[in-house]
């Protein structure tokens, strides 16, 4: 009876000690995975920092003709992050769009997901994204609001990414939207402009307008008739070299307005 207390007791102790190091090996594992998908993204802005997940509103004035959100993406792991900007558009109000700009270029409103990630060192911060709000067809915003969520993630791990909500809220300019009595020349959108740069206007009726891109040196690169009432162009500027340009508003042969356009490819 002895001998097979021993024999089984000698069986049984290899099986005890193989379930402890499997129980341990998953507890390493769980370790080691839940630190493995810790965040190494932080936003931020003018503000500071922005809670992971918030939601921020950015207001218009009743004169608004654009709405424009920098944001900071700071790098908090130890090592270099390729970065890439998503843009979820939750509402949008008619007659409104959101284009971005990040790893260097600028994207008209369709691109949802930037074609380029960004390169962020350990610890560093990147200062460079800018998100233009637009309207398209009014020479202001109309009453309401859109909510746009921004989501900055890692190429290797989609998982790991920091995001942001944005409520637009814009408020009407008046009677009429400014009853045409008024020349109106919107900012530039994106700019700085990759392949193209849009511009929203107003012209009083009874007036012949004009709008000219002018380069540093004040020769024209471009110059376009645009008809009475409120309207929208888009100007191809692939073929104009990185640099500053001046765009204006031309009533009746005077200038009624201008104001600057980057270039950047």
């Amino acid at each position: 009876m002895k001998i097979v207390v021993i024999l089984q007791y000698n069986y049984r102790y290899p099986n005890e000690l193989y379930m402890k190091k499997v129980l341990l090996s998953v507890y390493l594992f769980s370790v080691v995975a839940f630190y493995g998908y810790s965040q190494s993204l932080t936003l931020s802005n003018q503000h500071g920092a922005i809670q992971p997940n918030a939601i921020i509103v950015q207001a218009g004035t009743p004169d608004s003709v654009e709405l424009i959100t920098y944001l900071n993406v700071k790098n908090i792991s130890n090592a270099t992050i390729k970065v890439f900007c998503k843009k979820v558009q939750l509402t949008m109000l008619d007659s409104t769009e959101m284009t971005m700009c990040w790893a260097g270029n600028c994207y008209p409103a369709p691109v949802n997901v930037s074609p380029f990630s960004q390169s962020i060192n350990a610890g560093q911060t990147n200062t460079e994204f800018i998100g233009h709000y637009t309207q398209t067809a009014f020479s202001h915003f109309k009453s309401g609001e859109s909510v746009i969520r921004w989501v900055f993630y890692n190429q290797a791990n989609v998982n790991d990414s920091a995001s942001v909500t944005v409520k637009y809220t814009t408020y009407p300019l008046g009677i009429d939207e400014s009853n045409g009595r008024q020349a109106v020349l919107s900012n530039a959108y994106p700019n700085p402009a990759n392949a193209v740069a849009g511009f929203n206007y107003a012209v009083p009726s009874g007036s012949q307008a004009r709008i000219v891109i002018r380069n540093i040196l004040g020769s024209i690169v471009h110059s376009e008739q645009v008809s009475t009432g409120s309207g929208k162009i888009s100007v191809n500027t692939a073929n104009l070299t990185d640099g500053i340009y001046f765009y204006s508003l031309m009533l009746d042969g005077k200038n009624s307005q201008t104001k600057k356009l980057v270039v950047k490819h």
